[in-house]
């Protein structure tokens, strides 16, 4: 499961026990990386805190586009696990898995609006080059008709999955057995 000490869902107790329970309610199951932060019970529930702020309603953004950077990101940072994951997620969002996966390919080179490529575009450049990134690439997004709100949003959900990937890349996680990988590009 991964490098470390994985703590299974029937060996919780305690606040990890309730954690567990959290996840388990929203997810219907206690995945590998949830596993893995076992050890740290209060970690493990702010993350799912979070996860859940962020995510489960993006607005501004729409849920396709909040998938479509969870994708971008993680393909960008190479972590199998969070495309594996999150793949489904953007082809239901979008109605369309050809298209979710030729997102996880290279967006650049999927049947995407101009606006969400600038916005993947803006999420891509934040994970390889965050000290880089200046006015001028806020500015870019603007024009594609994102407002503040948006851009903020996207950012963090941007951020989201940067942490996530690295946790799951640093602590060597494993994917699900019954999640099938998915095909990813660079994207860099």
């Amino acid at each position: 499961m991964s490098w470390t000490r994985s703590v299974a869902p029937d060996a919780a107790a305690g606040p990890l026990a309730e954690a567990y329970a959290r996840v388990r309610a929203r997810s219907g199951r206690v995945n590998a990386a949830w596993q893995s932060l076992g050890e740290d019970p209060k970690g493990l529930a702010a993350l799912f805190d979070l996860v859940r702020t962020l995510t489960d309603d993006p607005a501004p953004l729409s849920k396709a586009q909040a998938e479509m950077i969870a994708i971008v990101v993680s393909a960008t940072n190479g972590c199998g696990y969070m495309v594996a994951h999150h793949g489904p997620r953007l082809a239901a969002a979008l109605g369309d898995e050809a298209l979710a996966r030729a997102v996880a390919l290279d967006y650049r080179e999927a049947n995407i609006a101009a606006r969400d490529r600038v916005l993947l575009d803006a999420a891509v450049a934040l994970t390889c080059e965050p000290g880089e990134r200046t006015e001028a690439d806020v500015e870019r997004v603007r024009e594609y008709g994102f407002d503040d709100a948006a851009i903020v949003k996207a950012t963090e959900i941007a951020a989201l999955y940067n942490l996530i990937d690295r946790i799951i890349s640093g602590l060597g996680v494993t994917l699900d057995a019954d999640v099938p990988p998915w095909e990813f590009g660079s994207q860099r």
